[in-house]
């Protein structure tokens, strides 16, 4: 069997086989002073038992942004510099939506955020990552995250899902090692 053929067999084995193997962060933009959604969501086909779900938004593994757990909110352990400025869509975590709106967005805030879901009887664990980037209000071309009715949109400086990118990315260097590989 000729290199190539056994490359690419290994290549969409690979995309098969481990599509969580692609490493995807989402990249957010933000206005010092507005507020943002930073996206995170699971894909279901039927209404989530949300007590069975414990979701975590973190910094590293140190800084707790905010904690749900059996059900509800569960802040004495959240970072002082996140109090009362952090909420999940109460209403849309039985459909995934796992979504966090940080409000009063300061550039301290620039960081990558984690969202992690861990489902207590499955035993499953979802994890995402959110790169925000926060600019100076004197920079009027970003565009707002939240409508004024304090709904997420989507906007193209926040995209809810980057694995496209992600794989397109992992498809351009599986291509460099083709071309590498035949010369």
């Amino acid at each position: 069997m000729n290199r190539e053929y056994v490359f690419w067999i290994l290549s969409y084995s690979l995309l098969y086989f481990f599509p969580g193997a692609v490493p995807h962060t989402t990249l957010c933009h933000a206005v010092s002073g507005d507020t943002v959604i930073l996206p995170c969501a699971i894909k279901t086909s039927e209404k989530l038992n949300i007590s069975n779900y414990s979701i975590y938004w973190q910094i590293n593994t140190s800084v707790v942004v905010h904690l749900f757990y059996n059900g509800k909110d569960l802040l004495k352990d959240q970072s002082r510099r996140y109090l009362n400025r952090t909420r999940l869509f109460l209403d849309q975590l039985e459909r995934g939506n796992f979504s966090l709106m940080l409000s009063g967005v300061e550039p301290a805030d620039e960081e990558v955020y984690t969202c992690i879901s861990r489902n207590k009887v499955t035993k499953t664990k979802d994890k995402y990552k959110v790169k925000l980037n926060v600019s100076s209000p004197d920079n009027q071309s970003l565009e707002r995250n939240v409508s004024p009715s304090g709904q997420a949109q989507d906007l193209p400086n926040c995209p809810g899902d980057a694995k496209a990118l992600d794989i397109l990315a992992l498809c351009s260097h599986f291509l460099m090692v083709l071309v590498v590989w035949t010369l």
